[in-house]
């Protein structure tokens, strides 16, 4: 008789739910492909059911092993769906980057925790579930990435955007921002999967738009141009009819034949993380890659992107150190002047594992605490330290009308009508438009909710 083995991406629970399930914010998810890694690596003698609770609801689903994974964000439904279980009698094992960065918190509310990367431990995982040996801790190493095994996507029910399908080329980054958790968790060392095998997976799947989940499509350097022109040559070589988009830094828009090839494969945008127009606060993130090319070829950069045809939308952190409230109104007039598709703006987040929250922890300024409860606030729409130079109140309302001032209904059809003159993509002016008048508009209101939310103690300098 087949074991039952029961993975889940848990949805993060919110108090107002409505603001991240309406349809003009579906366009940010897509398929936990760790799950259907895992799933690929499961022996026989199991029958799979990956839940992603992005796309369904968690039913009375019974199971002999439930294997749970989480980021930040959605570790206290993680926790509940984990104690759920184990008060059933139902062994549960936990992972991903929240319980890599806090194994002596996650343990508590499970059986065993897997710290790092999963492939590698999985095998061992379920062994010791069988002869009834399950350890506490297992730590994943980071391996190379040759010879991946072809995920299960079969276990993908969800309905996502567009039938996409996510792909990974690389893990790790060789940067090392002050705010992102992504070395912590995949290491500095760029691993890369062999091009052939990437066109081998891309060739063999039959959706159309394709998400590259890399952290950068296009590492930096000669090393990272000449991988990505082999990649994208690939894909035209071998007739691939596909639209994708993925992220990468603006360094891309001055590497012409990247560019030129990225197009004739298929791309229909990319997402570059400006994070700040500010050099003070680029320096600050130690966000090497974009002070490299400088905040001043910001706008030639993206027009060289738009000459290829291709869309641009930026994302940008707010909340620094080095941050006034001029940042909103000099980044809302960058944005507008370099013509960007689409834009997004993040509060900065002290992640747990960053040496951002390891900063601001030592300095007192995180106070949002109740952890794991407030883990959930931890999602880039919150403020949860105090900022230097302007309260927790003040950069909401700023985060809140630069959203308001991109996302009114003429603006927001102008940009969309320019994406569609740039990409000749109906799709892509789809995307642009519902970014940028839905999703905008969401997430105004949920910066003006969270500000009645603030404690009084801290709303305000």
């Amino acid at each position: 008789m087949l074991k039952r083995l029961l993975m889940i991406n848990p949805v993060q629970q919110v108090e107002h739910p409505e603001y991240w399930n309406e349809s003009a914010l579906d366009i940010m998810k897509y398929p936990p492909m760790n799950l259907a890694y895992l799933a690929a690596l499961t022996p026989p003698g199991w029958e799979i059911r990956i839940i992603d609770e992005t796309q369904e609801p968690l039913t009375s689903e019974e199971a002999d092993l439930v294997a749970i994974t989480s980021m930040t964000p959605t570790a206290p439904r993680a926790y509940a769906i984990s104690e759920q279980y184990r008060r059933q009698g139902t062994k549960t094992v936990m992972g991903g980057i929240h319980v890599s960065m806090l194994p002596d918190e996650a343990i508590q509310y499970t059986d065993a925790v897997v710290i790092g990367e999963a492939e590698s431990v999985w095998s061992q995982v379920i062994r010791d579930f069988d002869n009834g040996q399950l350890k506490r801790v297992y730590r994943g190493e980071r391996m190379s990435l040759k010879n991946l095994v072809n995920p299960r996507r079969d276990l993908l029910t969800g309905k996502y955007p567009l039938n996409l399908a996510s792909v990974e080329t690389a893990r790790g980054c060789p940067h090392d921002c002050e705010f992102c958790s992504v070395t912590a968790f995949n290491g500095r060392r760029l691993r890369e999967r062999p091009v052939p095998e990437v066109l081998d997976e891309l060739e063999a799947l039959s959706n159309k738009y394709i998400f590259f989940t890399d952290n950068t499509i296009m590492s930096s350097g000669t090393e990272g141009e000449k991988r990505a022109i082999e990649l994208f040559r690939g894909m035209v070589g071998r007739g691939l009819k596909k639209r994708w988009v993925s992220q990468v830094g603006i360094d891309i828009g001055f590497s012409p034949e990247v560019l030129k090839w990225a197009k004739r494969s298929g791309c229909m945008g990319l997402g570059i993380g400006f994070e700040s127009i500010n050099e003070k606060t680029l320096e600050e993130m130690h966000k090497t890659r974009n002070l490299r090319i400088g905040v001043r070829r910001y706008k030639e950069g993206i027009k060289r992107i738009h000459d290829n045809g291709i869309a641009g939308a930026g994302a940008f952190v707010v909340g620094s150190d080095a941050d006034t409230e001029a940042v909103f109104e000099n980044t809302l007039e960058f944005i507008l002047d370099a013509k960007i598709d689409a834009a997004e703006f993040g509060i900065l987040t002290p992640l747990p594992g960053t040496r951002l929250f390891a900063s601001l922890k030592q300095q007192g300024r995180i106070f949002r605490t109740n952890f794991p409860e407030d883990w959930t606030r931890y999602d880039f729409t919150e403020v949860v330290f105090k900022p230097k130079n302007m309260s927790p109140d003040e950069l909401l309302e700023g985060i809140a009308q630069a959203y308001r001032d991109i996302s009114g209904l003429t603006t927001s059809l102008k940009r969309a009508l320019r994406t569609l003159a740039i990409t000749r993509s109906f799709v892509g002016m789809g995307i642009a438009y519902m970014w940028n008048r839905g999703s905008a508009k969401l997430l105004t209101q949920k910066f003006e909710q969270t500000r009645k939310e603030l404690p009084p103690e801290v709303s305000h300098h």
